[in-house]
């Protein structure tokens, strides 16, 4: 079997590429970074240091790497692929769909009965229809009908945390992961690849999906912006702070309620996932940093992502959503001067106000009384210095 990654970045080879080695997939990395390419080429093997209670090590090998703006590798690496995975960041997916568009249109003509799925690896909502819209879009209908009849298109759910650790490594290419990871996959879209190890194919995504986005993803960006307002580095040392575990215990509470009313997902199971993620979280081995968590608050904070999606689904299920609201809040405060996107909301709030930057990022109306328990929150936290 062969298999196609989009984004060789860290958790390309620590997370998606280390599972398909494991189920002995032949793996091209493609990546807009001429030295990394370069790297994997050269060096043809890399390690994934595990680091929980003990520190592990596995090697990947039989790799190779395709430069994302070699046209002719990158559409004979796929003419042939049984499986293209992306982990190239959700905002890059539009993108990239126009330049998976051509190569899938050079394997139409080269190779149009081998069938293949694409499975986009985001922490976003249902990022693989997000891709294949980009795929469709200007398409002609043979173009969608063959897609239908030979692409899958499954979403998915990923969940590893891959720090930039300071951890000392052999080789540039190695990688150093938590020994925790978790991939599920909708069963009903895929057309091949029906057997990845370590893969949990489900019929219906959406809770899971929903629980990770909302319960890791939510409460890791919480930490990050309450973390870094309190001058701490890493999530480790945020989550033993008492205030920003108390914060964590209650967004995960109400949006643990909401997933529950609305999946009837099982509540000791979710106090149960709840638990495990703080001790995830305390890990201190990983050395995550709060501002490689919180990068990009202007996506962290858009409406149906980690933060405002679980807040509507209190509202709309009549669930207390304090905790929720003061994430968000506290998500407009970050003003790490690094961070274009952080940049970007505190320049919105000084000269368009509060009320408009809270609306125009989340999406929520300004008159929605959301946007003004937003708001409300926000000033508190600033007041509380």
């Amino acid at each position: 079997m062969k298999a196609v990654h989009f984004g060789a970045g860290n958790i390309g080879r620590g997370f998606i590429g280390y599972l398909l080695s494991k189920s002995n997939y032949d793996i091209t990395f493609i990546d807009i970074s001429e030295d990394l390419v370069r790297d994997i080429n050269r060096l043809g093997k890399y390690k994934v240091i595990s680091l929980g209670g003990e520190k592990t090590e596995e090697t990947v090998s039989g790799i190779r790497a395709v430069g994302l703006n070699d046209e002719n590798g990158l559409a004979k690496a796929i003419e042939n692929a049984d499986l293209v995975t992306l982990s190239i960041g959700a905002n890059h997916l539009q993108a990239t769909g126009k330049v998976l568009r051509k190569a899938l249109q050079e394997r139409r003509r080269a190779n149009p009965e081998q069938p293949l799925d694409v499975v986009a690896c985001e922490n976003a909502l249902f990022a693989t229809d997000m891709l294949r819209e980009s795929v469709e879009d200007g398409a002609d209908a043979d173009f969608k009908t063959y897609l239908s009849a030979k692409v899958g298109f499954p979403n998915c759910a990923v969940d590893r945390i891959v720090p930039n650790t300071s951890l000392k490594k052999e080789s540039p290419i190695d990688v150093a992961v938590e020994d925790f990871y978790e991939w599920d996959l909708e069963s009903g879209k895929v057309k091949v690849n029906k057997n990845i190890q370590g893969v949990n194919y489900v019929e219906n995504l959406a809770p899971y999906l929903k629980r990770k986005i909302f319960l890791l993803n939510g409460a890791h960006a919480l930490i990050s912006y309450a973390g870094y307002r309190k001058q701490f580095h890493y999530v480790h040392e945020a989550i033993r702070d008492e205030e920003i575990l108390a914060a964590v215990q209650n967004f995960h509470r109400e949006a643990a309620e909401a997933l529950h009313l609305e999946y009837s997902m099982e509540e000791r199971s979710l106090k149960q996932y709840s638990e495990k993620l703080v001790g995830r979280f305390r890990n201190q081995y990983l050395q995550d940093e709060l501002t490689r968590v919180g990068r990009d608050p202007v996506r962290k904070l858009s409406g149906n992502d980690r933060l405002v999606s679980p807040l509507l689904m209190c509202q709309k299920h009549g669930v207390p959503f304090d905790g929720i609201v003061y994430a968000v809040a506290m998500g407009f405060t970050y003003n790490w001067e690094k961070d274009p996107k952080a940049v970007e909301i505190q320049t919105g709030i000084k000269e368009n106000g509060l009320e408009n930057t809270v609306s125009r990022i989340t999406g929520l109306d300004q008159k929605n009384a959301l946007v003004l328990k937003i708001v409300e929150q926000y000033k508190k936290i600033l007041s509380a210095k």
